[in-house]
């Protein structure tokens, strides 16, 4: 095994395995979090395929920090918002923001959640990655269930270009 792939097998593995991050979801949540942060990993591993593994580590760490705590932000709001009172949304939603401006940049600004609702978390959850990842329409069509469109495995959508 060459040494990125061993470095996305590696960041999967962190991800696939850490509970924190889906812990208390339903599954259909919880797939589409972790399929976000395998994303995040995977992307991130990717870029240093130049660097030898300890420049590798120290460039890739910042960013799947970043990603694992968004996650985890994410995690506890769909967890909690609907019981907390307005002050602790407002407090569970700023974080999530938080973390998504460490993790995407200072030019993010999140709309209300209000924004990115759906009909369950999981679509919530993919409402509010489309809109941090700006995926097109064209994306959108391209991958709709509803138009006949077949779901790629977990392992064809890795390692597909």
């Amino acid at each position: 095994m060459d040494a990125i792939s061993h470095r996305i097998k590696k960041v999967v593995e962190s991800v696939v395995e850490n509970e924190a991050l889906a812990e208390g979801l339903d599954e259909a949540a919880a797939e589409v979090l972790q399929g976000w942060g395998i994303k995040q990993a995977t992307n991130v591993a990717q870029k240093t395929a130049m660097l030898d593994d300890e420049s590798a580590e120290k460039e890739m760490y910042p960013h799947l920090k970043a990603s694992r705590r968004l996650i985890r932000a994410i995690r506890v709001w769909v967890q909690h918002e609907a019981e907390s009172s307005a002050e602790e949304r407002e407090k569970l939603w700023a974080k999530v923001s938080k973390r998504a401006i460490e993790l995407y940049g200072e030019g993010i600004s999140l709309p209300a959640p209000e924004s990115f609702t759906g009909q369950t978390p999981a679509e919530f959850i993919k409402n509010l990655r489309d809109w941090l990842e700006g995926e097109s329409k064209e994306e959108k069509i391209e991958r709709d269930p509803k138009k006949g469109d077949k779901k790629k495995s977990f392992f064809q959508s890795l390692f597909s270009k």
